[in-house]
Parts: structure tokens; sequence; C-alpha cells
């Protein structure tokens, strides 16, 4: 249990450093999103540090969506 919490945890935080490169600024403002702060919250860390398969699952469908597209 410990070992899933953990990868969760790594997990999380390199979604939170890629959220604040300037690719991801560049690809927010080209898309004309309008967001605050794109930081995540702590709701969002928890929810991603216990579902991370489903997170990372829905992450990779959406990578090679795009990526074939």
């Amino acid at each position: 249990m410990i070992t899933y919490i953990l990868i969760g945890i790594v997990f999380m935080f390199c979604i939170e450093r890629l959220s604040h490169t300037d690719t991801f600024k560049k690809h927010i403002a080209r898309k004309k999103i309008n967001i605050n702060d794109p930081a995540i919250g702590w709701i969002e860390r928890f929810i991603g540090i216990l579902f991370w398969p489903i997170c990372f699952g829905y992450f990779l469908h959406a990578f090679i969506k795009q990526y074939f597209k």
C-alpha cells in the first residue's frame, strides 16, 4: 500500500512540475483558455495520489489520441 501511495506522490509531483513549464503556459495561452491559477489545489493532489493509475491512463489516452490526430 505504501508503494502505491509513493508512486502517486511522485506522479503528482511530475504533473505539478510540468504544469509550471513555459511550454505549458504557452499552450494554455494559445488555446485561449482563461484560468487564473494553473496550479493544482490540495483536493486535486489528493485525488491524483489515490487514483493515479486512472489519471495516468487518461493522460496516455489523450496523448495518443492527440499524437496521431
